[in-house]
């Protein structure tokens, strides 16, 4: 990957898109890109976290293993996203695992080397702080949302929010628009990001088949109703 395909890669980012170009030039040079396959493992739960990790391609989940050796998904990220960097920031071993859910590829940035350019280039680091500042934003948020709302409600936010991130905008057969999500979750995986036992998830899961907003396909799920579940993500 050249220069300037690696400088539109990290402008693609959340973290980054407000930069100017030229500030993200200094990185550049300690840029490494992994590909990985779906199903793999890009780290596992208590490994270093050594690693700045940016997704360009591809969707991974981050899962915990629960006492009973079962596993929770905790989030599912996609192109754009940084993944793990908390982990990172804190010189900490990583608090969960990263799992591939199909195959694509991402940016790796050793952390000292980028430590060391954040020191010396301000404008990289002001970029910085006010992409991780947005992101705790985002975290508050799905606290508040985990806390306040009912399940449905849960579930309709879960799936809104997949559609404005990973959504693609569909004709349906009865000519209205509906949008695609190329994303395969589990009745278990929706559970625990909704924060409920897997029969509810697939009680809920099993109603919205049949009478919208969502419905279930063999490679991800359509959203029929796009503003039956924007009303019921917003509680109304």
């Amino acid at each position: 990957m050249d220069r300037n395909t690696k400088l539109a890669a990290l402008k693609g980012q959340s973290l980054f898109e407000n930069m100017r170009p030229e500030a993200l030039e200094p990185v550049l040079d300690f840029c490494i890109v992994r590909n990985f396959a779906k199903g793999e493992t890009l780290w596992r739960e208590g490994a270093p976290a050594v690693n700045f990790t940016f997704l360009v391609k591809g969707k991974i989940k981050i899962i915990k293993i629960r006492s009973d050796g079962g596993e929770a998904t905790l989030g599912v990220f996609d192109e754009g996203d940084a993944v793990g960097q908390i982990a990172v920031f804190r010189r900490m071993p990583y608090p969960a695992s990263a799992v591939a859910i199909d195959e694509g590829y991402c940016i790796e940035i050793f952390r000292d080397h980028f430590y060391g350019t954040l020191q010396k280039h301000e404008s990289l680091l002001e970029g910085m702080i006010e992409g991780i500042m947005a992101r705790n934003l985002d975290l508050v948020r799905r606290v508040e949302e985990l806390t306040t709302s009912s399940a449905e409600q849960r579930l309709g936010m879960l799936f809104n929010g997949l559609c404005e991130k990973h959504g693609k905008r569909t004709p349906l057969p009865n000519g209205g628009m509906g949008v695609h999500l190329d994303i395969n979750l589990s009745r278990k995986d929706i559970a625990d990001l909704i924060n409920v036992r897997v029969e509810t998830a697939i009680r809920l899961m099993s109603r919205w088949n049949k009478v919208g907003p969502v419905s279930t396909l063999s490679e991800g799920f359509m959203v029929v109703d796009c503003e039956w579940l924007q009303a019921l993500a917003d509680g109304e």
